[in-house]
Formats: structure tokens, C-alpha cells, sequence
């Protein structure tokens, strides 16, 4: 059986969103699990005061506040027009965005997504990889997250829909990056209420 095509996995992804962007507000957990906090903690450490920061897949913002709560300037994108309306709602500034189509703008001191690249496919993955290092400043960082397993899968966890999933192995992962333009600079595990995941923090030459 071949590979499903990652257009179509995108858009019924991105769908799903759409259709549940209430219900996956609703699910989220007041305060952010503790990995994720010390992530941007992590991130925020290695960023200088009042640094523009992009952030793909804001979805609620709940990462954004944490990241500004740290003294950066957050500007929040999303590729689910749900989302970027609800945002907006609130009176925050938010751009709809796919990060693989869109123009990315810049140059950031840092991009940011937490939980948005695991819907890619590794392909997709290192083109936007290509496509975010040449939207920030030199020694400019990007941060994200991923998913630890093998292989591929749909799951309904969550939206009561289908989203689709690409799972990340550290050595995959590492010999990705480093046919990027990027240099990795962490990489962590992380333990999460269902799966495990994989923190990424990377510098531009």
C-alpha cells in the first residue's frame, strides 16, 4: 500500500480543526504541562529581551502568553482560520498562516511551534525547515516539538476527528536537521500525559 498523499492528510487535518476548534479549546488543561513550561522556559533563556518571536500553530495562545509573560514579542499565526478568528475575538493580533505555503516574513529572532510539525510529513518537515531558517536573523533559533514513535497514523484522540500524525525516532531526527540549514542545539525528551515527545532547539548559522 503506498504512502497516503500529504495534501490530502493535510487538509482533512487542518479540517478536523476547523469543525472542533471549540471542543480542542475546551480540552486544554489550564496550565500547560510542566515540559512544556520549561520548554519555553528554555527558549525564552536563550533569546534577548523583547525578541520577536513567530509562532506557528498559536491554536488558544496559551503558549504565546507564557512566551510574552517572559519578555518577548510574540506574533501569533495559525493555519486554522478557527483559531485565528478566535484570537482575534480576544483583541490579539493574529495572522492566518500555513507554515508551508505562507509567506513567513521576518526576519524573527525565533520561530516557535509546539505540537504543528507532527502533522507533517518528513518531507514536508524539511522543507520547512529550509523555508524557516531563511525567516530569521543569523543566529536566529526555532523551536519545536514532536511526537516519539515509529511511523504514521490517523488518530481521533482529543477532536472526536481524524488528524494525522508523522512519529519522530532521535537519530531520524537528528540526521534531518543536519542536512538543514540548521545546527541543533537541544535536543530532549519529554514524558506527556499520552505520548512521549521530542524538544527541539536549533540556531541559524
Amino acid at each position: 500500500m503506498s504512502d497516503p498523499d500529504p495534501r490530502e492528510t493535510n487538509a482533512r487535518t487542518l479540517a478536523a480543526y476547523e469543525a472542533a476548534a471549540e471542543r480542542y479549546a475546551r480540552a486544554q488543561f489550564p496550565t500547560p504541562p510542566e515540559g512544556v513550561i520549561g520548554f519555553i522556559d528554555s527558549v525564552a533563556a536563550r533569546l534577548p529581551a523583547g525578541a520577536a518571536v513567530l509562532e506557528i500553530g498559536s491554536a488558544t495562545g496559551q503558549d504565546a502568553e507564557l512566551l510574552e509573560q517572559r519578555g518577548l514579542r510574540v506574533r501569533r499565526s495559525d493555519a486554522t482560520l478557527a483559531f485565528v478568528r478566535s484570537l482575534r475575538a480576544r483583541g490579539l493580533q493574529a495572522e492566518h498562516l500555513n507554515v508551508l505555503t505562507g509567506e513567513l516574513g521576518g526576519p524573527w529572532e525565533a520561530v516557535y511551534a509546539n505540537a504543528v510539525f507532527l502533522h507533517l510529513s518528513g518531507q514536508e518537515l524539511a522543507r520547512v525547515l529550509a523555508r524557516t531558517a531563511a525567516a530569521v536573523i543569523p543566529g536566529g533559533l526555532l523551536a519545536f516539538t514532536l511526537k516519539e514513535g515509529d511511523g504514521t497514523a490517523w488518530s481521533s484522540h482529543k477532536l472526536g476527528l481524524p488528524r494525522h500524525f508523522t512519529y519522530w525516532r532521535e537519530e531520524p531526527l537528528r540526521a534531518l536537521i543536519a542536512a538543514s540549514p540548521w545546527k541543533l542545539e537541544h535536543l530532549g525528551r519529554e514524558t506527556g500525559r499520552k505520548d512521549d515527545w521530542l524538544q527541539c532547539i536549533c540556531r541559524a548559522p
